[in-house]
C-alpha cells in the first residue's frame, strides 16, 4: 500500500495551478505606467479612432468616464488594485452612445500600437470587431477560425440570435461564447444590455449566461449619450 501525504500533494497541485495561471497572465500585455501617463496615451489613441471615423473633436477625460479609465489602467497594469478578476476579460456596459465602443476600440488600438512599436509579438494583437460581423463570419466559416483570436467584441446582444444552416437553427454567438469560455483566450466586449437580459431566453440563455460570468468583469460606464 502506498502511503500518501495528502497535505503535501494538495500543496504541490496548488503550486502547479498557480504556475499555469501565471503563464496565462504573462502571455497578456502588461503596461506599467502611472495613471496620468496612461490617460495621455489613451487620449491620443482615442483621438486617432475619432479621426478615422470622421470626427474632429478631441477625447476628454471627465466624471462620466474617469472611473472606467482608472479600471482599464489597473487592468492593463495587471494591478491587484483592479476591482475584478485579472484572469477575465472586460465587458463594458452602458446606454446607447455613452462612449463604450470608443473606449474599448481605443484600448485595443493602444495595446496594438505598443506591441507593434516595440515588436513584442509574444503578446496577441487585439481585433476590434462587432458581434454582427462575427455572427456572419461564423455562419459562413464555422466557429473554429474565431475560437482563439484575441477579440474586443462590440455590441454583444445586438446580433441576430439565430441563423439557418442547412435547415437547422443555431445561435452563432452563443456557440462562440461556449467555445471561448473553455480556453485561456482574451475576450473583451461592450453591450447595451444588463447581464440579466443577456442571460434571458430571448438572448443567450442561462447556460451561456454562466459562461459570460466566468469570462468577463462587468463594468458599467455611466452617463447618457455623447452623440451630438
Amino acid at each position: 500500500m502506498i502511503s500518501i501525504n495528502i497535505a503535501q500533494i494538495a500543496d504541490e497541485m496548488k503550486k502547479e495551478g498557480d504556475v499555469a495561471m501565471n503563464k496565462i497572465l504573462t502571455r497578456r500585455f502588461r503596461l506599467r505606467v502611472t495613471y496620468d501617463q496612461f490617460t495621455q496615451l489613451f487620449a491620443q489613441s482615442a483621438n486617432y479612432i475619432l479621426r478615422i471615423n470622421g470626427f474632429s473633436h478631441n477625447f476628454i477625460v471627465d466624471n462620466r468616464n474617469e472611473s472606467t479609465l482608472k479600471q482599464l489602467h489597473l487592468y492593463l497594469a495587471q494591478s491587484e488594485q483592479f476591482a475584478g478578476d485579472l484572469r477575465k476579460g472586460i465587458m463594458l456596459q452602458g446606454r446607447y452612445g455613452c462612449g463604450k465602443s470608443l473606449l474599448m476600440e481605443s484600448y485595443a488600438h493602444l495595446q496594438n500600437y505598443l506591441i507593434k512599436r516595440y515588436e513584442v509579438y509574444t503578446f496577441p494583437l487585439l481585433t476590434f470587431t462587432t458581434s454582427n460581423f462575427l455572427c456572419t463570419e461564423i455562419a459562413k466559416n464555422g466557429v473554429l477560425p474565431c475560437a482563439k483570436r484575441a477579440f474586443v467584441i462590440d455590441e454583444f446582444g445586438r446580433e441576430p440570435k439565430s441563423v439557418m444552416d442547412f435547415g437547422n437553427t443555431y445561435n452563432p454567438m452563443a456557440e462562440l461564447i461556449s467555445v471561448r469560455a473553455d480556453k485561456p483566450t482574451i475576450t473583451h466586449g461592450t453591450t447595451n444590455f444588463t447581464l440579466e437580459t443577456l442571460t434571458s431566453d430571448g438572448f443567450y440563455g442561462s447556460m451561456i449566461g454562466d459562461r459570460l460570468r466566468a469570462m468577463f468583469n462587468f463594468i458599467v460606464l455611466d452617463g447618457g449619450s455623447r452623440r451630438m
